[in-house]
């Protein structure tokens, strides 16, 4: 039992002399050190006790791995939705890194397998357009005179178009050759007026070159692709040569050895990426 504290100070006030009592109950009415204080004493302690989890239950809590699975995310990831996992990429710097084709999404890259499939596919194409040209060159450097007299037909073609257009017109109006105006100027020639006459003057002139060919070899043709001897037949040493690149057109330099009255070796400065259409004529 206790005393008040109002009564114990009434009894140390200035003058007073307290009693072996009055001592006695002053210390009595205090816990000392040595003493240990009930539970029981002390005020609220029962209720505040109640509010602890016992250790039984701690332990459940610290094993229950969905204890806080509503503001932690589990290991497993399996509480994130796919906000919160874009959240994370955001906040990690990672929102732009590559993904590739799943179960559930496309990514925005393609895989080394999908991109070998594509590589193989190009390849396989350009096996097949590498055989193309490569039958090209073979056809271009046969002696096929049809591929000859193919381009000569083409030259032809492009150098009169005019002429030709003409043509076109008078033939459908049903006009005969010899009704037909020439439309160049040929000085050297005799004096034509007509079709007719120009057809005629034109006959005369390759039947009398083809008579002089016949008699003597003026001229040789061969293509080549880098440095080569060459057998012309042309039985001279004096000729000249043209060569020029028969993809780009351009006149393609080099230089010439001669062997003998009937061959040459050419060569160039560097190997020629295309044909080389030689033509040697004898001078």
């Amino acid at each position: 039992m206790s005393t008040p504290l109002n009564t114990i100070f009434s009894w140390f006030e200035t003058g007073d002399f307290p009693t072996q009592t009055q001592f006695k109950e002053t210390f009595l009415s205090f816990y000392h050190k040595e003493n240990l204080i009930p539970m029981e004493s002390i005020e609220g302690f029962e209720e505040t006790f109640q509010s602890f989890a016992s250790a039984e239950a701690f332990q459940q809590h610290l094993a229950d791995s969905m204890a806080h699975s509503g503001y932690l995310a589990l290991l497993n990831a399996d509480n994130l939705t796919a906000t919160h996992v874009n959240s994370w990429k955001n906040k990690l710097g990672i929102s732009n890194v590559a993904t590739t084709d799943s179960s559930d999404q496309l990514g925005n890259v393609y895989t080394k397998i999908q991109v070998n499939g594509f590589v193989d596919e190009l390849k396989d194409a350009d096996k097949d357009l590498t055989l193309e040209i490569e039958n090209i060159k073979n056809k271009l450097l046969s002696n096929d005179l049809s591929l000859d007299e193919l381009q000569e037909i083409v030259n032809y073609i492009k150098e009169n178009a005019q002429q030709i257009e003409l043509l076109k017109d008078d033939v459908i109006k049903a006009s005969y050759d010899d009704k037909i105006n020439v439309v160049g100027t040929y000085s050297n020639w005799n004096a034509i007026k007509y079709q007719n006459q120009f057809n005629d003057q034109v006959y005369d002139k390759i039947k009398n070159i083809e008579d002089a060919a016949s008699l003597e070899k003026i001229k040789y043709e061969e293509r080549v692709r880098g440095d080569s001897r060459v057998k012309h037949d042309l039985d001279t040493l004096s000729f000249v040569i043209d060569a020029y690149d028969t993809v780009t057109m351009f006149t393609i330099p080099l230089k010439v050895r001669r062997i003998d009255t009937n061959t040459i070796e050419v060569l160039f400065d560097s190997v020629p990426p295309n044909i080389i259409q030689l033509t040697i004529k004898k001078i």
